[in-house]
């Protein structure tokens, strides 16, 4: 449902949500690029371990989306369920995704908010990306409804500009280091002045130091070096 905090919407008697009177032009405008997302993603529904639009419509003054129901549990109840995971065995599941993340880069869509709990471990072992409510083209390229996830965010993400696949390679990376490590990474503004990421091997993680080395990469700060 789109329901930007910041245009300060309020629900009316009617079931309907209108914003604050002030954000009226942004509400709409926004909304018209939440619809212009939701037909992207509905577009690229042939993309495997992607959660499928199945349709998108206007109602009540804002926007839906209706998406596929998945039977599964989020890499987050899962892993409150265990320390860690055995490495291979982990990153075999996580390849198929990172193949479907990238033919959704090539289609011009970037999720922006992947997480363990936005990630779903389906009963045959596969996994799956969730919750597009904060893709890419929504507001313009600027994140006014993007949650940052403390841990999985990258630094660029907490600018307006300078977003882009690179973004989700970072949050793949760290969720990765999640279910390795049982620990998300230290925030990334906290790394700046003091980089406190500790490769899974020193952790105790029996990780294959060329993996580490793919996932220690694709955890820099830097953009560029990703």
């Amino acid at each position: 449902k789109y329901f930007p905090l910041r245009c300060q919407p309020q629900r009316a008697g009617d079931l309907s949500v209108r914003p604050a009177q002030a954000m009226e032009d942004i509400y709409l405008r926004c909304m018209g690029s939440f619809l212009s997302e939701a037909s992207m993603l509905r577009a690229v529904g042939d993309i495997p371990h992607i959660v499928h639009v199945l349709d998108y419509f206007e109602a009540n003054g804002t926007a839906y989306m209706v998406m596929e129901y998945l039977h599964g549990v989020t890499l987050k109840s899962w892993m409150d369920q265990r320390p860690a995971v055995e490495p291979l065995s982990f990153l075999w599941k996580v390849l198929p995704l990172m193949k479907s993340l990238e033919l959704l880069h090539q289609a011009g869509v970037i999720h922006r908010d992947i997480a363990p709990d936005n990630i779903m471990l389906m009963p045959d072992g596969s996994l799956v990306l969730l919750d597009f409510g904060c893709a890419r083209s929504m507001e313009d390229n600027k994140s006014m409804t993007v949650v940052l996830k403390p841990g999985f965010a990258p630094l660029e993400q907490y600018q307006t500009r300078g977003q882009g696949p690179w973004t989700d390679i970072y949050a793949l990376c760290a969720t990765i280091y999640f279910c390795l490590t049982g620990k998300a990474p230290p925030q990334a503004l906290d790394r700046i002045t003091a980089d406190g990421l500790v490769p899974p091997s020193k952790l105790g993680v029996p990780i294959p130091p060329g993996q580490e080395a793919a996932l220690l990469k694709g955890l820099r700060l830097s953009p560029g070096r990703r």
